[in-house]
């Protein structure tokens, strides 16, 4: 028999504990944690959808990364995979758009070069540790923005890929 490893449940302690802790951690800016109460009111009454509220949320505890991961506890499995989509997918907008205006009047070939190499690896014609090579050798001198694409391209290399090719 195979273990398996079973989450406890979470009860209506640990709902308000973690309400407690975004009141405590918002203590001087009221107004976000009265917004984060009409959120959740809201998801309640059925009046906004949980897809909004994850996006509001995550807007409202930027810089707040304990409290996300306490959020997200509570959400649906589908509720944390469209989060997940939804973060890899601003990463990818940030890093190209960081790059389109970094190069636009620098070196407008970067970008294209960026994208050949993208394509290549999509098609197999590149290894994982090939595009590392050649994007580091493309981006040189802009550490920047080389650790933001390793950081992204890393986790899943494949979707990665087309996600930077669809921008």
């Amino acid at each position: 028999m195979v273990a398996r490893r079973v989450s406890p449940a979470l009860t209506v302690e640990d709902a308000h504990s973690y309400i407690n802790t975004v009141k405590e951690t918002f203590h001087d800016q009221p107004t976000k944690y009265v917004e984060f109460i009409k959120l959740l009111n809201g998801v309640r009454d059925l009046r906004v959808d949980k897809d909004s509220v994850v996006a509001r949320v995550e807007e409202l505890m930027k810089g707040h990364q304990d409290l996300l991961l306490g959020f997200n506890v509570f959400l649906s499995p589908e509720a944390k995979k469209a989060a997940r989509t939804k973060k890899k997918l601003d990463a990818a907008k940030d890093f190209m758009n960081n790059l389109k205006t970094r190069f636009q009047r620098l070196d407008t070939h970067v970008v294209g070069e960026f994208r050949g190499i993208m394509k290549m690896y999509k098609e197999g014609k590149m290894s994982v540790k090939k595009v590392r090579e050649e994007v580091i050798d493309v981006l040189f001198y802009h550490e920047d923005l080389i650790e933001d694409f390793l950081r992204f391209f890393e986790k899943k290399p494949v979707a990665s890929a087309s996600l930077l090719l669809q921008l």
